[in-house]
């Protein structure tokens, strides 16, 4: 009993805190400073505020796991592809325009991809009904991007596979925080990841503006109201929830949540940010989400076999 409450906790806050990530995004995109260098503070802030909880926990006489070179080269890979990877698509393309709740819809494929690719990987044969499923949930993610761009949208078109390959990206990420040995605790591999993600914003912000981040660039309260928004909700929660699902759950069942993201962003969008709830969106969402819950039961049945 105790087991299945702990499931449904981290479950429902991975979703709302994995949604607030695109909220988050959002809020970074309208601010003065460029979204990749707030995005390289954020990382950075909440990488700073893991090593201070490892040093207090020492000093209190906590038992921390021992730290390996070969440890620590896993989780800064696994950052790479799970956090910083798929960030920087999702950050773009919200600040070339594509709508948080459409690059959230995107994005939630990824289940799909997960599966798809541990069929191929251990042999699993998808069927026509898997790959039925497959096609209906690409149909309804092509409807809301048509919708958005003959609506309200102003991204150019190539914007729209940038999360495409941010759940990609998140593919080969959770594959390696998932299939190996954990020799870190949660803490240190959050840390190690947000680093590695840190270091990615670093380089992105650099490339952008011509110049390194600069701490004299954290001046203004918007700034400030989005980097902690991000630290608290996004990445302690996002990526606390997410580390924790797949040692609690593994990779397909911890992929399928990702699909609840898409209705709880357009839901938070539309509350905080008035953004509009488009008739493409709701039919799109609904024939992708159909398609998705359809590959992903064949590829579960097959796997019970």
């Amino acid at each position: 009993m105790r087991s299945i409450v702990l499931s449904i906790f981290v479950s429902l806050g991975l979703v709302v805190c994995w949604s607030s990530g695109f909220i988050g995004t959002q809020m970074a995109a309208d601010a003065s400073m460029p979204a990749p260098t707030i995005f390289f503070w954020r990382f950075l802030l909440a990488a700073g505020l893991c090593l201070l909880a490892c040093v207090i926990r020492n000093l209190m006489g906590g038992r921390g796991t021992t730290t390996t070179r070969r440890a620590i080269a896993r989780e800064l890979a696994a950052g790479s592809f799970s956090v910083g990877g798929y960030l920087l698509g999702v950050v773009f393309a919200i600040d070339l325009g594509v709508g948080a709740g459409i690059t959230a819809l995107i994005t939630a494929l990824q289940p799909l991809l997960a599966a798809l690719v541990m069929g191929v990987l251990v042999g699993e044969r998808v069927g026509l009904l898997g790959w039925l499923g497959a096609l209906l949930a690409a149909a309804g993610v092509s409807i809301c991007v048509v919708g958005n761009i003959h609506g309200l949208g102003h991204a150019p078109l190539w914007a729209y596979a940038l999360p495409c390959l941010s759940a990609a990206s998140l593919t080969v990420g959770s594959m390696l925080s998932t299939y190996r040995p954990a020799d870190l605790d949660l803490i240190q591999r959050l840390m190690w990841q947000l680093l590695a993600a840190a270091a990615m914003f670093g380089v992105a912000s650099t490339l952008e503006n011509g110049y390194l981040p600069q701490p004299s660039q954290l001046l203004e309260a918007e700034t400030w109201r989005a980097i902690l928004f991000l630290v608290v909700l996004s990445s302690f929660g996002g990526y606390g929830f997410f580390i924790a699902c797949l040692r609690l759950q593994g990779v397909t069942p911890t992929s399928v949540l990702f699909y609840l993201t898409p209705p709880a962003t357009m839901i938070w969008a539309k509350l905080q940010l008035g953004d509009c709830i488009s008739v493409s969106e709701i039919a799109g969402g609904s024939i992708a989400a159909v398609g998705v819950l359809l590959a992903l039961r064949v590829l579960m049945q097959v796997r019970r076999t």
